[in-house]
C-alpha cells in the first residue's frame, strides 16, 4: 500500500538515513564543502514555530520518499505567504510510478491549507523535476548559481 501523509521531523530522520545518504549522493555538487549533517535542532525550531511542512512517502509503511518544506512570509513581500521547498526526494526503484507527482501535488495541497499563496521548488538542471516543473503550470522564478569561496 502507498501512502503520502505528514510527519514530524523525528518521524522522517528515524527511518531516512538511507534516503538521505542517497538523496545527497546523487545531487550534493560541492560534496567537499556540502558535508550531509542536518540541524536538527533548527528543523525542531521551526516546526515549534508553524514554519516546517514535512510529508512522507511511505510503500507499505516504509518510507521511500520524503518532501520537507519552509512556510513563511516571504521577507520582500511581507503579506506573502510562501512554501519553499527544501528537500524532495524519492528513492530510485520508485521513480517510474507516480508517487513523485503525487507528494509534489500532496505537499502544493498540505501549504495551500496552511495558508501559502506561493509554491517555490529547486530543481537542477537537466533532472526529471526541471522537466516536471513548467508542466504542472511552474515558471522560473530565479536561478541560482555557487561558487566555493
Amino acid at each position: 500500500m502507498t501512502e503520502i501523509r505528514e510527519a514530524t521531523v523525528d518521524q522522517i530522520l528515524a527511518s531516512a538515513s538511507e534516503l538521505f545518504a542517497a538523496h545527497w549522493d546523487e545531487i550534493a555538487l560541492n560534496k567537499q564543502v556540502m558535508q550531509l549533517k542536518p540541524d536538527v535542532a533548527r528543523y525542531h525550531v521551526l516546526d515549534a514555530q508553524g514554519m516546517l511542512l514535512v510529508l512522507g512517502a511511505y510503500v507499505d509503511e516504509v518510507l521511500v520518499g520524503y518532501s520537507v518544506n519552509f512556510l513563511m512570509n516571504h521577507l520582500h513581500y511581507a503579506d506573502l505567504h510562501v512554501c519553499s521547498n527544501d528537500l524532495l526526494f524519492i528513492a530510485q526503484e520508485h521513480r517510474q510510478s507516480r508517487l513523485g507527482l503525487q507528494l509534489i501535488k500532496r505537499t502544493e495541497e498540505a501549504a495551500k491549507g496552511r495558508g501559502a499563496q506561493l509554491m517555490l521548488w529547486h530543481a537542477k538542471p537537466d533532472t526529471a523535476l526541471n522537466a516536471l516543473m513548467p508542466r504542472l503550470g511552474y515558471g522560473v522564478q530565479d536561478i541560482i548559481y555557487s561558487k566555493e569561496v
